[in-house]
């Protein structure tokens, strides 16, 4: 009788041995982040790339959409923030 308990408590501890705990929060906004972040940089270098003589209404349109993807990306970031801080909490109580 010890000796099968002994060998189900190695098989136990062999079965768990590699079981490895991550415990820091995933950025699970990641990949809307650097979507939104490409974008931002993509409607910059086109408004930069733009001459003196480039159509007001397509420099006003840009500047405009390049405001609102700041924004975005602020609540963004700060929306990733809370996650983190909710996953940091609940790992916390445990």
């Amino acid at each position: 009788m010890f000796c099968i308990l002994n060998v189900i408590i190695k098989i136990n501890k062999m079965k768990y041995n590699n079981v490895k705990i991550d415990l820091k929060p995933l950025p699970i906004l990641e990949e809307l982040i650097e979507d939104l972040t490409n974008k931002y940089l993509t409607q910059k270098a086109i408004l930069a790339s733009c001459g003196e003589y480039a159509d007001p209404y397509l420099v006003q349109g840009l500047e405009k959409d390049i405001k609102l993807l700041d924004e975005i990306l602020e609540r963004v970031y700060d929306q990733q923030e809370l996650i983190n801080l909710r996953s940091e909490q609940i790992i916390g109580l445990n």
